[in-house]
């Protein structure tokens, strides 16, 4: 019986943990995406501690980051210029960012480092 019971309760830990919305990795210099209408939004990635936000498309649609600190503070980038990419420096405290399109929403929390 304690054996059955200890399984139900660590199926159940583990079901929480798998839906607790833990942020997606995200490696230094890898870009994350956000998508809309069928079609690629926009950009970001962190490499070092220069943040790229990219807007890929001509849409009149405006695209940014969204930065959070280990505080859990949010803050937000620049407006990436249609049809191209910003680039700033942001301290080490941020360490989770999403990529968001106007109109559509925003990509998956995800991990600086």
């Amino acid at each position: 019986m304690k054996i059955v019971k200890a399984s139900f309760v660590a199926a159940a830990v583990a079901l929480a943990v798998v839906g607790a919305g833990v942020p997606a990795q995200a490696h230094s210099g890898h870009y994350i995406y956000v998508y809309g209408g069928g079609y690629e939004r926009g950009k970001a990635k962190f490499d070092g501690g220069w943040l790229t936000v990219c807007d890929t498309r001509v849409d009149g649609k405006r695209v940014r980051a969204h930065l959070k600190s280990y505080t859990g503070n949010i803050y937000y980038s620049g407006w990436a210029p249609s049809q191209a990419c910003t680039t700033e420096g942001h301290p080490t405290s941020i360490v989770q960012f999403r990529v968001c399109a106007e109109s559509y929403g925003c990509s998956s929390w995800h991990n600086r480092y």
